[in-house]
């Protein structure tokens, strides 16, 4: 693939803002060359198999937060998050997990 690759949830507000306008930009301090560098481009998803690739490599735990995570909403507490990943834990126990709506974006 080329081109930068950022992982994002297509139901975040990031995500939703992307499906609106593809037009991104992504700002780093680049160290080595004491720099801050800026890329503008066109932001599009990549493959299921990609993405799906991608959350595999995450540890059971991240991948269970995900899921448990409604991303860009106010939570009610961090014990109801908890609760929620502890029931998906139960829930899956013994299982592999699959990628939801999170997905892949190239710039």
């Amino acid at each position: 693939m080329d081109g930068f690759v950022f992982y994002t949830n297509y139901e975040s507000t990031k995500g939703k803002a992307i499906a609106k306008n593809p037009k991104v930009s992504v700002s780093f301090f680049w160290e080595g060359a004491e720099r801050q560098v800026i890329i503008r481009g066109i932001a599009e998803k990549v493959s299921d198999a990609e993405s799906d690739a991608y959350f595999n490599t995450r540890p059971r735990g991240s991948q269970l937060g995900a899921m448990a995570s409604n991303q860009s909403q106010v939570i009610v507490s961090r014990e109801s998050l908890k609760s929620k990943v502890d029931a998906l834990e139960k829930q899956y126990e013994g299982k592999t997990l699959t990628r939801q709506s999170i997905g892949v974006v190239i710039l």
